[in-house]
């Protein structure tokens, strides 16, 4: 009941798009020193009004995720074009989005273990 709902089933979706976003991030950190690397970067379809028709059927709630290199940018001399503030500021804004999203879990599983534990059924 809880783990299908379609609430959980989203917060769980964006949790694994951000976890591939930070896995993103942190390489292009790591390749900061690495001549002629060329950032990626990932955006997300968020394809709602067909996911949310599909998960009310019982189908799976899932954004689609795409890592793209960027090639139009230089930021130093040997080609590579890791700016290493712009990926920081990124990988903390998705921190905060995790860090939120997992807060909103432990809020729901929170609600759902109170009302077990003080409903009395007759």
């Amino acid at each position: 009941m809880l783990f299908d709902s379609i609430d959980f089933k989203a917060m769980e979706s964006s949790l694994n798009m951000l976890n591939v976003k930070q896995q993103v991030i942190t390489n292009n950190l790591a390749n900061i020193d690495t001549p002629h690397y060329k950032t990626q970067e990932v955006s997300f379809r968020d394809l709602l009004d067909r996911e949310y028709e599909s998960a009310k059927r019982g189908g799976s709630y899932q954004f689609e995720t795409a890592v793209t290199q960027t090639e139009d940018t230089y930021f130093t001399t040997d080609g590579n074009n890791v700016d290493a503030d712009k990926e920081s500021l990124e990988l903390y804004s998705t921190y905060l989005q995790q860090s939120y999203i997992i807060e909103k879990m432990n809020s729901t599983i929170g609600n759902y273990q109170y009302v077990l534990t003080n409903a009395t059924f007759r």
